[in-house]
C-alpha cells in the first residue's frame, strides 16, 4: 500500500481535496475497497459520491466526521481511508 496515501485527519482530506486529488477509498475486510469520488464546493462542504451504489453526499467537515452520516470518519479514525495519488 506504499503507493496510496493514508488520510489521518479530515484537515488532512481537505488540504489532498484542495490540491487535486479526488479517488479516495476505505479499505475494508480481506481488501475490498469502498471507493470514493470526493471534491469540495466553494462553501467548503465535501461533495462525495459513493461509487459502489452512485449515492452523493454533501457534508460539512463536521458531517463527514460523523458516523451516522458516513463512514469516512470513522475509517480515518481506524487508519483505513486512503487517497489515490494521480500519477
Amino acid at each position: 500500500m506504499a503507493d496510496y496515501i493514508k488520510v489521518t485527519s479530515v484537515e488532512q482530506l481537505g488540504k489532498l481535496v484542495d490540491e487535486g486529488h479526488t479517488d479516495f477509498f476505505i479499505l475494508l475486510n480481506f481488501g475490498l475497497r469502498s471507493s470514493k469520488f470526493i471534491n469540495r464546493a466553494d462553501d467548503d462542504k465535501f461533495f462525495v459520491c459513493n461509487l459502489i451504489d452512485d449515492s452523493e453526499q454533501e457534508l460539512t467537515p463536521a458531517e463527514i466526521m460523523d458516523e451516522n452520516l458516513t463512514n469516512i470518519g470513522k475509517a480515518i479514525k481506524a487508519g483505513a481511508f486512503y487517497c489515490v495519488p494521480e500519477d
